[in-house]
């Protein structure tokens, strides 16, 4: 069997992504009728049928669902062959895509590109802003900050000092009487992760009273907490920065933290640089 083109894969990982044409089209910045085209000429190529049509737009078959993986992991590969290509393995100049939690990427890394990006001006950089640990080893980033060890063979990790975890409050927030129990109070809560009260209750920590707010995206938990809506769990360096109040300074979490490179990628400059940058940084905003 011959080797699929490798310009129609882009076509059909958009649709899968992004369920139809009209919307793959827009992502990509194509035509409609092009990607169209472009996903059945990968049929052909493939022989196989990758989605069944009908007037409400196309479903993917079981083989699409197969093949998803795959594609995206032949995208990942392209997409770091360019970063490694875009400059001279010695010089402060090209692309580092830096993978880190959405936390991570919304209010600790924006700072710390603007500072690599004054000392280094030939730098570009790419955040891939996921809860999920992409894969270094298929080069799915240069650089991933970590919550868990890695497991993964011939990567380079750092542990960096844990990053402490704690109960905050905005200013605004009426906390009641001295003394009043924190799980009297209004309460930010996961939703369908269902990790947040299985831990405290693991921990033989009460639980709080008054859910107000349950939500998965840790970056909308803070907003709330900020917001006024009740108590709910953040880094504490990073509350210390917003500003919040420390509600039962007795209950902390250490969460291990980890700097990760592919060893390849570790001995070209850039991402050497950034690898350091973020060493010496991270230690102090985690």
């Amino acid at each position: 069997m011959s080797v699929p083109s490798l310009d129609l894969i882009p076509a059909f990982h958009a649709v899968m992504q992004h369920g139809s044409l009209s919307a793959a089209a827009r992502a990509l910045g194509l035509a409609q009728p092009t990607v169209r085209r472009q996903v059945e000429a990968l049929e052909a190529e493939l022989g196989t049928q990758l989605f069944t049509r009908a007037a409400n737009g196309l479903t993917p078959t079981g083989m699409a669902q197969t093949l998803l993986p795959l594609a995206a992991s032949v995208l990942a590969e392209a997409a770091a062959l360019g970063r490694v290509a875009s400059a001279e393995a010695e010089a402060l100049d090209g692309v580092v895509r830096i993978t880190s939690s959405r936390v991570v990427a919304g209010h600790v890394l924006p700072s710390l590109i603007e500072e690599m990006r004054r000392d280094a001006p030939g730098l570009r950089f790419e955040v891939a802003a996921t809860d999920r640990a992409e894969d270094l080893t298929r080069r799915a980033a240069d650089i991933a900050i970590r919550f868990t060890a890695p497991r993964q063979q011939a990567l380079v990790a750092v542990r960096l000092p844990d990053c402490a975890v704690g109960l905050f409050a905005a200013p605004t927030l009426d906390t009641g009487a001295p003394g009043t129990p924190w799980q009297d109070l209004p309460f930010v809560a996961d939703d369908r992760e269902d990790v947040i009260l299985p831990a405290l209750a693991a921990a033989g920590v009460e639980a709080p009273r008054s859910i107000a707010l349950r939500c998965d995206d840790p970056l909308a938990q803070i907003a709330a907490i900020g917001a006024g809506v009740g108590v709910g769990f953040c880094q504490v360096k990073l509350a210390g920065r917003l500003g919040l109040r420390r509600v039962a300074p007795q209950i902390v979490h250490p969460m291990p933290v980890w700097l990760v490179v592919h060893e390849d990628q570790a001995r070209i400059a850039r991402i050497a640089f950034v690898f350091a940058r973020l060493k010496s940084a991270l230690r102090h905003l985690l």
